[in-house]
């Protein structure tokens, strides 16, 4: 999976002071297969899989509070294809010989106590929140850190209580406790008459040693989880309840682990972590001021004074100045774009440092309006470092954040030539998963992209790709629907449109008064549908919300990818609330309205967003679908990611890879992807409260 290799390059060039807890082989705090009341701190993403005769298990984990810790896994049980009847070989899905489950599933953990010096940390927790159940078990269990050794004992159910050691002991609240409920239907929706509950409990407990210095831990745990399942479908004939092994951090945020569990089964691990709201450090320029080299400037720009030099040098370290106006009384205004700085402050700063080398002594207030998209976005109102309304330097300089300021009749104005653009090509790879007869499949691709700038506002935009090596011909299963096959027809565009146009469109963006902003495009929109559209946006830099309308009409794309079009036609198009809550980095949004399917329904969408380029979130959509037509997972719902580059590269970039993380695809609930991508998504990171977490940033500090 193109997340897990993402997530441990940026581990390994990562270097960070936070502490990663180990995790267990389901990804969350624990030690080999069992929980611990462990976990990391706030912020930490880990990526973890591990390989044993029980099962594959590929988990992606996330410490969203301090107290709360998420994790979604696949699992692929019987991995080696170990079959009940000898010398009959398994197959995946062929549940009468072998278990040929591949699974999908969320457990949560939740700290109640915090450990101090008498009292041990303790989490409740569910192993399988939203899943078939394969998985199920709920658990309470405590850790105490004594030196160098680290002790965990727990209680669990389901699983976890097939060792049992007495009753349920919430069975004396209510007998219906007492009663477990293992039906789980098509998957995927909260299982509330099994969680906490069953006849009997059984216990666990763990042992980590700690040796510092050769970054070794020594592990040993008692599994209350009797893998009855398992020896049922024949991967165990016996299984002991006692496992043991070694845990290495190969590096930073790395662990390796080798174990024997059940027994006498080899189990291996990797994990990787790493801290997602980790402040980057300040680059030098990719150009001017980069290794002490200057931009190039022409003789002619020197006879129209400082600011063309100015904003020579500003272009060549990834800041275009736009235009300039004297307000007098030693205030400028500047309109600038950022071309390359992923903190939007660092833009910021590197325009102070030039007005300092260029601007005359009398200058001593700034207000600098950015963009997104080449729409004004905000101003920033800042005093000049060394002027003497800032005592020479000695405090740091006075910001203030405004509404976008628009600059009328400029001094200054560089003139760019339309239409001009540019173009780039990559190489990139895409996967296909979760797919129980090839779990995972992949695409290698030429991508080539290029955009024209137009001019006011008018701009297009396209993007062709080459398949160099392809793995999607193994594709077998065909998509199921009692809907418009909106979605899944992916194999036959996977494989039928190899290579081809993933976008080309014509887009306008402009503004319809001082906060409200908007776009319109039509064209190929992306693999599946083609169409014209637009957007409409409200949104003040102060205010912590914002609310969205966009309408498309599309029809859906010839599988070959290229011109051709389907019959399957409809009009899509939501109402959406954006609000960035300021708690612990965390943005929701409301998208209410039609779906590809014709389906009517809402999405809620929660992110922690941070200002370094970092962005994770999940999503679940209801319509008017029932479950049943829906099919297997109930409701569309899945992961969301962005991983900069920035922070791990030694030059400034805005790049990052994205991607969402479906556990299955389906017809409901679903809209167009990846296009043009909303307003509030696009200007999010030049909004008030990313600026005003990096004030220091501006100042220089």
């Amino acid at each position: 999976m193109k997340i897990f290799r993402a997530l441990l390059a940026s581990s390994v060039f990562a270097s960070s002071a936070v502490s990663f807890a180990q995790t267990n082989d389901f990804g969350v705090g624990g030690v080999l297969d069992i929980p611990t009341a462990r976990s990391p701190e706030e912020n930490t993403f880990s990526a973890t899989i591990s390989r044993k005769d029980a099962a594959d298990i590929y988990a992606l984990s996330y410490q969203l509070l301090p107290r709360l810790e998420g994790s979604f896994r696949y699992t692929i049980f019987n991995a080696r294809l170990k079959s009940r009847v000898p010398g009959v070989k398994c197959a995946p899905n062929v549940f009468d010989i072998c278990d040929g489950l591949r699974d999908r599933s969320f457990e949560v953990k939740y700290r109640l106590i915090t450990e101090t010096e008498y009292l041990p940390n303790v989490q409740v927790g569910i192993r399988d929140l939203l899943g078939t159940g394969a998985w199920g078990a709920e658990y309470l269990v405590a850790s105490k850190r004594l030196g160098n050794l680290d002790l965990s004992m727990g209680i669990g159910w389901g699983r976890l209580g097939e060792r049992a050691v007495t009753r349920n002991p919430l069975t004396y609240v209510s007998d219906e406790f007492g009663n477990r409920d293992t039906s789980f239907g098509l998957g995927g929706e909260f299982s509330l008459k099994s969680y906490f509950r069953g006849p009997e409990i059984g216990a666990f407990g763990s042992i980590r040693y700690s040796i510092p210095q050769w970054r070794l831990d020594l592990l040993a745990a008692y599994n209350s989880d009797s893998y009855a399942r398992e020896r049922a479908f024949g991967t165990f004939d016996e299984v002991s309840p006692l496992s043991y092994g070694l845990e290495w951090e190969a590096t930073p945020g790395v662990h390796l682990t080798v174990s024997k569990q059940q027994g006498d089964a080899l189990a291996l691990k990797i994990s990787a972590a790493i801290d997602t709201g980790v402040t980057p450090p300040r680059k030098p320029p990719n150009g001017f001021g980069a290794e002490g080299a200057p931009a190039k400037i022409n003789n002619a720009d020197r006879e129209f004074g400082w600011f063309p030099r100015m904003a020579g040098d500003a272009e060549a370290s990834g800041v275009l100045l736009r235009a300039m106006r004297d307000e007098g009384d030693g205030v400028i205004r500047l309109r600038y774009s950022n071309m390359a700085y992923q903190v939007e402050a660092d833009a910021i700063d590197r325009v102070m440092d030039l007005i300092d080398l260029y601007a005359p002594r009398s200058v001593h207030t700034v207000e600098l309006t950015g963009d997104s998209l080449a729409m004004p976005t905000h101003t920033v109102r800042i005093e000049r470092r060394g002027s003497e309304e800032n005592l020479t330097g000695l405090l740091t300089p006075a910001i203030t954040l405004d509404r976008p300021v628009e600059i009328e009749n400029p001094s200054q104005l560089r003139k760019f030539r339309y239409p001009n653009g540019q173009w780039s090509a990559g190489l990139t790879a895409r996967t296909y998963l979760f797919d129980p007869d090839a779990p995972l499949l992949y695409q290698t691709s030429l991508n080539v992209r290029g955009v024209a700038d137009l001019g006011a506002g008018w701009s297009v935009d396209g993007v062709w790709v080459q398949s160099l090596v392809s793995q999607f011909d193994r594709i077998i299963r065909d998509g199921n629907s009692q809907l418009p096959p909106v979605r899944t027809e992916l194999k036959r565009y996977l494989q039928e449109g190899e290579s081809g146009i993933d976008q080309i469109a014509l887009i306008k963006r402009g503004k319809l008064g001082r906060d409200f902003y908007y776009q319109a495009y039509g064209g190929i929109l992306e693999e599946m549908f083609s169409g014209v559209g637009g957007e409409v946006l409200w949104r003040r830099v102060d205010k912590p919300y914002a609310v969205g309308l966009n309408v498309i009409a599309v029809q859906q794309r010839d599988f070959d990818k290229m011109f051709g079009l389907r019959d399957y036609k409809t009009l899509t198009g939501h109402l959406s609330f954006y609000w960035a809550t300021g708690f612990h980095n965390m943005d929701v949004a409301v998208h209410a309205g039609r779906y590809l399917a014709k389906d009517i329904g809402a999405t809620l969408e929660i992110q922690k967003r941070f200002a370094n380029g970092w962005s994770l979130g999940a999503f679940a959509t209801l319509t008017d679908v029932p479950f049943e037509v829906f099919g297997e997972g109930s409701f569309d719902k899945g992961l969301i990611f962005r991983i900069p580059f920035d922070p791990y590269s030694p030059r400034n970039t805005r790049g990052a890879f994205r991607t969402i993380l479906r556990s299955i695809n389906r017809d409901g609930g679903r809209m167009i992807e990846n296009w043009p991508g909303s307003l509030w998504e696009s200007m999010r990171r030049t909004h008030g409260d990313m600026l005003y977490q990096n004030q220091d940033r501006m100042a220089g500090e």
